[in-house]
């Protein structure tokens, strides 16, 4: 970052000459933005094109057809000047696109999270089949256990090795201790913000398979067909033929899962460059340090771009591969020039909004926080702006308490125990840690393992927990 640009920041952080240097800030950062994007977008979008060359057979109609309308939005107003009125229009078509991509995200999430459960389920059943499994002393094995949790005398840390190990263990409290302990994480959140509540109990829903995003199964009919088939088993009796097909459904939904989910991750990494440069596009030109950098990975995007709308699938020449070596370390340089930008852009935006609407740059203030959220690393951030908050209070948390129980209830009424039992597993390791002592985490583990009947689920388990404490 050179002197000028330091002290521009330094200026507005210190509310100095805010009249001449707000604008400035802003210029600079709309240049910065659409740089760091293309240079993002060069390196990301080749990236993706290869791995469209090496499984296109495996994505999804709906994939490729996202896909396809990017290149479209690339071709015709990335890579060539627009009138005001056509950029708007690409503005609009990628915000839609944008928010279809998330829509599909939050699909393959839930999926996830429902056939997390029946590998839960399935990892603790294999074990039936695998002859009797060797005596282990549970005491010790318990102690082996308490010594890796508390290892580490990082707090954090710790939790984390709690909740990741009761998860693991055999889950043998009772349903009425497991809603009190449900409860008490939802009290918590007496006093704080309505959105923080209701992001808890989504995560809770989701990992109890309560939740279900609208039209999934019409999205993905194959991977509904495969969550309905295995809802059907009778765990507590199934045969090893039963279980082979059980496991080869969940096979081969994982694999559809992650490959969709790559591709999507993909395509919302370069829709979100895309969308950022269409922002700043208009306000960006100014010569800077990085503008042979930003030409070069234009260059890229070009050839990237007609390289799909070739009859072959073909890849750059060893020559046009080298120009990727002349974008090496841009965008850590930008980035690191943001970094320190954006601290000058929160002040304005804090405390220096009515200042900037009256010299008319409430509008690149607008796109500079969109950018911002654009190019952060979370890839699906909300680009709507919060609704003031709300404050949990003591009938909200007995309304949304009361209906999370209901649901419960009634899945656990309607599923096998076993799933319940995943369901317990995989929704006790979100809530807080409820120990308050070194003995409380050991007479929780004892009592799992005692109190455990089944000697293939417990064998399941102690390999489990034995594979995450050697990792």
């Amino acid at each position: 970052m050179n002197k000028k640009v330091k002290n521009i920041v330094q200026d507005v952080i210190g509310q100095k000459n805010l009249q001449e240097n707000i604008p400035q800030l802003f210029n600079l950062m709309a240049n910065d933005y659409y740089s760091y994007a293309s240079v993002r977008l060069a390196l990301h979008y080749y990236t993706f094109y290869e791995s469209y060359v090496d499984s296109e057979n495996t994505w999804s109609a709906a994939a490729v057809g996202s896909m396809k309308q990017l290149n479209d939005i690339i071709r015709d107003h990335v890579l060539q000047p627009s009138s005001g009125a056509e950029r708007e229009k690409a503005i609009a078509a990628i915000d839609k696109i944008r928010k279809e991509l998330g829509s599909r995200m939050n699909m393959l999430t839930v999926y996830t999270d429902i056939f997390k459960i029946y590998e839960y389920v399935l990892n603790r059943v294999e074990y039936r089949f695998k002859g009797t499994p060797e005596q282990v002393d549970e005491v010790e094995f318990a102690r082996e256990i308490l010594r890796y949790i508390f290892q580490s005398e990082d707090n954090v840390v710790i939790n984390d090795r709690i909740r990741e190990i009761i998860g693991q263990l055999p889950i043998r409290i009772t349903k009425q201790k497991y809603f009190d302990l449900l409860q008490d994480s939802i009290n918590a959140y007496l006093g704080s913000d309505q959105s923080s509540l209701q992001t808890y109990l989504y995560m809770i829903r989701t990992s109890a398979m309560l939740y279900r995003e609208e039209g999934m199964e019409i999205a993905y009919p194959e991977l509904a067909k495969k969550m309905k088939q295995l809802a059907e088993f009778d765990y507590k009796t199934i045969t090893k033929r039963s279980f082979d097909k059980a496991l080869s459904l969940l096979q081969a939904a994982s694999l559809m899962l992650e490959t969709e989910s790559t591709v999507y991750l993909g395509l919302q990494e370069i829709t979100n460059e895309v969308y950022a440069m269409l922002l700043c596009s208009s306000y960006a030109g100014m010569i800077s340090e990085e503008e042979e950098a930003v030409e070069t990975a234009l260059a890229i995007i070009r050839q990237t771009n007609e390289l799909f709308y070739s009859e072959n699938l073909e890849e750059l020449s060893l020559e046009e591969l080298d120009r990727f070596a002349d974008v090496e370390g841009v965008q850590e340089e930008l980035s690191y020039d943001l970094t320190l930008l954006e601290d000058a852009l929160f002040e304005v935006e804090q405390n220096h909004r009515g200042l900037a609407q009256s010299m008319m740059l409430e509008q690149l203030l607008r796109i500079l926080l969109l950018s911002k959220k654009l190019l952060s690393n979370s890839l699906f951030i909300d680009l709507e702006d919060a609704p003031e908050e709300l404050m949990v209070d003591e009938e909200i948390l007995a309304k949304e308490s009361s209906a999370l129980m209901k649901e419960l209830t009634e899945a656990f009424a309607a599923q096998d125990k076993a799933i319940s039992r995943a369901v317990i597993a995989n929704t006790i390791n979100i809530m807080p840690v409820f120990f308050k002592s070194h003995n409380e985490v050991m007479n929780y583990v004892r009592y799992s393992l005692e109190r455990c009947t089944d000697v293939y689920e417990k064998a399941a388990c102690m390999e489990i927990i034995n594979a995450i404490m050697s990792e």
